[in-house]
Order: C-alpha cells, then sequence, then structure tokens
C-alpha cells in the first residue's frame, strides 16, 4: 500500500547545511513523525547538502522528497514547488534553521481537526539571535481577529500548520517575494475571511541571525517587500515613504503563482472597493511618520515600542 500521509512538511533550503543535519534529527524527533513526509527543496545545494538529504531519504523512502534547484529562486517558489509536490491534506512550514518542540507539529494538527473552521493554526515561538539557543524574546500571538491580522502579521509565518485546500480560495504563495511571502499569505488569508487558530504553548526557537533564505538579504528587502504588502492591503498608515519607490517595482493588483500571473481579485473581489474606502489612512500615516521620526530623533522610539507592547500584549 502506498503510504498517505496526515502531514507534509515543506522546507525550503539554501546554503543551510550546517543547520540541515540538525533540523532532519528534530523531525525525526517530532511525534507524528511516522504520520508526516517531508518536501525538501535545495537551492543550489552544496555536496554537504546533498548527501544529508539523500542518507535521510533513502533511510525513510516512503516519506521523503528531495527536488533539486539549479538558479536559487524565492522563498515563495519553493514553497510553492514544495506544496505541488507534497501528498498530504495538511501543510506545515519549517525553515532549517528554526527548532520546533517534539509535540508542536502534533498538536497543532490536532487543533486543525478539532476544528474544521479554520484554515491555519499558528502559536507562539521564541526568536533567539544564535541557532541552539533558548533564551530570548517570546513572540506572543494574539487570538484571531480578521480585523487585526488584515493589518498585521500578528502570527509571524516560521510555525504554521495549514490545510491543502486554501488554496482554492487563497491561491498559493506570491513568486514575488523572497521575505514577505507568508506575510503576504497571511493578509490574503484574513482579507478573504477565512479562520485561523492559536494553538496553546510553545511551538519553538525561530532563529534571527540574518542567514536563512528568507532574511539574508538584510533589512532593506524586508523593509521594502513589507511595504509592498501594506499598500496591497490598504494598511497605508504603516508605510514608511522611504521604501514606497522600491516596492512600486512589485506588482499590487497581481500574484505570481508558477511562473503565471493571476488578478488578486480573483481571490478578493471587493479589494478595489476596500482599498478606495482606506485612502484617508495615507493622511494618519502622514502624521504617524512625522511622529516617529520625531521619537526616533529624540532617541525615544524603542521606550514607546516597548510601552506600546506592554499595554497592547501584541504587535500594532
Amino acid at each position: 500500500m502506498p503510504f498517505l500521509p496526515d502531514l507534509s512538511v515543506l522546507t525550503s533550503v539554501y546554503q543551510g547545511e550546517k543547520y540541515l543535519p540538525s533540523f532532519l534529527e528534530g523531525l525525526r524527533a517530532q511525534t507524528i513523525f511516522p504520520r508526516c513526509e517531508l518536501v525538501l527543496v535545495l537551492n543550489e545545494p552544496s555536496a554537504a547538502e546533498k548527501r544529508a538529504a539523500k542518507k535521510f531519504s533513502l533511510k525513510y523512502r516512503r516519506q521523503v522528497l528531495v527536488h533539486h534547484v539549479e538558479k536559487v529562486e524565492t522563498l515563495g517558489a519553493s514553497w510553492n514547488r514544495a506544496w505541488q509536490l507534497a501528498r498530504a491534506p495538511n501543510l506545515a512550514l519549517w525553515n532549517v534553521d528554526d527548532r520546533r518542540l517534539p509535540d508542536s507539529l502534533d498538536r497543532q494538527l490536532s487543533g486543525l481537526e478539532e476544528k474544521p473552521d479554520w484554515a491555519l493554526c499558528y502559536g507562539d515561538y521564541i526568536k533567539v539571535p544564535k541557532y541552539g539557543q533558548v533564551l530570548g524574546k517570546r513572540r506572543r500571538t494574539p487570538p484571531y481577529r480578521a480585523g487585526h491580522f488584515r493589518r498585521a502579521f500578528a502570527q509571524g509565518g516560521a510555525f504554521w500548520v495549514f490545510r491543502r485546500q486554501i488554496s482554492e480560495e487563497v491561491g498559493y504563495f506570491d513568486e514575488q517575494f523572497t521575505v514577505a511571502a507568508d506575510m503576504d499569505f497571511s493578509f490574503r488569508i484574513a482579507a478573504r475571511g477565512l479562520q485561523m487558530g492559536r494553538c496553546d504553548g510553545l511551538l519553538g526557537y525561530f532563529t534571527d541571525d540574518q542567514g536563512g533564505l528568507s532574511t539574508r538579504d538584510g533589512a532593506q528587502r524586508a523593509f521594502i517587500e513589507r511595504t509592498a504588502v501594506q499598500v496591497r492591503y490598504g494598511v497605508f498608515d504603516k508605510v514608511q515613504p522611504q521604501w514606497l519607490k522600491a516596492a512600486n517595482h512589485y506588482r499590487f493588483n497581481e500574484v505570481k503563482n508558477f511562473e503565471e500571473w493571476r488578478a488578486l481579485s480573483q481571490y478578493l473581489p471587493a479589494q478595489a472597493d476596500y482599498l478606495r474606502s482606506r485612502r484617508h489612512l495615507w493622511i494618519v500615516g502622514s502624521l504617524r511618520n512625522f511622529l516617529r521620526n520625531l521619537l526616533e530623533r529624540l532617541g525615544l522610539l524603542k521606550l514607546a515600542y516597548r510601552i506600546q507592547e506592554r499595554i497592547f500584549r501584541r504587535e500594532i
């Protein structure tokens, strides 16, 4: 009988050979491992990456699919490639430089099974400065509220489990994005009106050392792509004007899936009307940027962010 997994783990690798062996060990240690498969996309793989992937795939032949990409592609494109190859009805994102608690995938899949209205399950994680560390800042994700999630990347994208069929309503990851593919996808889910749910407890550790495929280009690309997403979904008051010119190179009204361009209106028919109703936020944004710049000049911006986080217990 062919192996039919309940969960497919989608993992894109680029220059990740120092993380890959530990990642594979962590996957094998997952309590749900007998029910899951790994779809591993290797971008411009090194010999060491090929060896590690081949060794693991030979040991777990039924559960591992390895695909080589000769020229590095965007994270959105790699995730879409893995998505198409996956066999399970549920999918998980897992980067090789992040670590999960052994029961995290199990708990999230159980959440989806218990809540059939959830399209995606997320949860808390700790952001650490170096791989392998456990001390860092905990990302306390809020309960799902569509209005909030249409304006903020409230749950991050590093620890997701979601339903494969979600593509029928919102499409796939936008291949324009290297850093913000998950942010854009999260906003699209919320704008579509689908439900997400929060898994209780800690899920794992997110490594923020600028070494991964999504972060290696540095903060500038992250700021530009974040701005493109904000413009696309009408979060005009958060747009920082210094990144707007570069962000205009992205196609706001189209989503790139498998080298094809699809109108955003295909998934969000009312988006144009929604954006028109939000035009006043450009003025709010001007005032917000003036205040942010003033606080930064006075050396008070970080203090203001800490106070904001303490009061609201979330990123605004």
